[in-house]
């Protein structure tokens, strides 16, 4: 109790000085488990861990609380806030998340639009970024991604708006799409 640090919000690691990256909703994940080896799975407000540095509202075995369009709550759903949505490496120095190719956003929250000037976007085929050379490691990373801070640029090659899902259902007769990928969907 006389030897540990207490870190500040954002921070994490034994003395402090590792970043947390953005969170967003994941777009591929798993729930825990049985944590507090119970031999059941909790519901999704019943938390096990209170206040952990990653996640200060708690951490749950079971899956988030989520509901359809039509209001009905769903069990066995995914997609909780997890942190580069799971879809990038979280760089502890500068809390920057790299994300995969073919997403981008602080937290990797979204999928790239194509686009030829940004050669790791999926389909582009181009450059030694490209997903054609995706590797699973390399000496600079786990991966080549791309930083938070390298915006899309020249999207749908100058020729196109990159749109989500809920603005194409919405062009579509007014359609409502109101699903966890609303925003995240290009």
């Amino acid at each position: 109790s006389h030897d540990m640090c207490t870190c500040d919000r954002n921070f994490q690691g034994a003395d402090c000085s590792l970043r947390t990256c953005p969170f967003g909703k994941a777009h591929v994940d798993t729930p825990r488990g049985d944590l507090d080896a119970s031999l059941t799975i909790g519901d999704h407000n019943d938390i096990i861990l209170a206040g952990p540095t990653l996640y200060p509202y708690g951490i749950t075995e079971g899956f988030p609380l989520m509901s359809d369009t039509a209001g009905t709550v769903i069990a066995n759903t995914a997609h909780d806030y997890m942190e580069c949505s799971n879809k990038g490496l979280c760089d502890r120095i500068n809390g920057l998340c790299e994300c995969l190719p073919g997403y981008d956003g602080a937290a990797c929250q979204r999928a790239s639009c194509p686009s030829k000037a940004n050669s790791s976007t999926p389909g582009s085929g181009q450059g030694e970024r490209s997903n054609t050379n995706f590797k699973v490691f390399n000496a600079n990373s786990a991966f080549h991604g791309r930083a938070a801070e390298v915006v899309q640029r020249d999207q749908c090659s100058g020729h196109g708006t990159c749109m989500t899902i809920e603005q194409l259902a919405f062009l579509d007769h007014g359609n409502t799409y109101d699903l966890w990928d609303r925003d995240v969907t290009m």
